[in-house]
């Protein structure tokens, strides 16, 4: 099975998004929906999904991924080395 996501995106906002809102960004598949990134996301960390946001930009496709709380998207940032 192909990767849906991927890369992390780390920017100033993104990082924002994580502290404040719990949210992480992904850089996505052009063909990735939202029930396969939130799939994804909450097999490969091992947290609960709350909602995912699609976005499209000069590079491509994102996904603004919201975490239901109880997961940390502090904690995921820290391990997958955006922080």
């Amino acid at each position: 099975m192909n990767s849906v996501i991927e890369t992390p995106v780390a920017t100033e906002k993104t990082m924002l998004l994580i502290e404040k809102e719990n949210k992480l960004t992904f850089r996505v598949a052009r063909t990735a929906t939202k029930k396969q990134v939130a799939k994804e996301v909450a097999e490969r960390f091992s947290v609960e999904v709350d909602s995912v946001n699609i976005l499209f930009d000069k590079k491509g496709k994102k996904a603004v991924v919201k975490l239901k709380e109880g997961s940390s998207a502090e904690e995921i940032g820290t391990r997958i080395g955006i922080f």
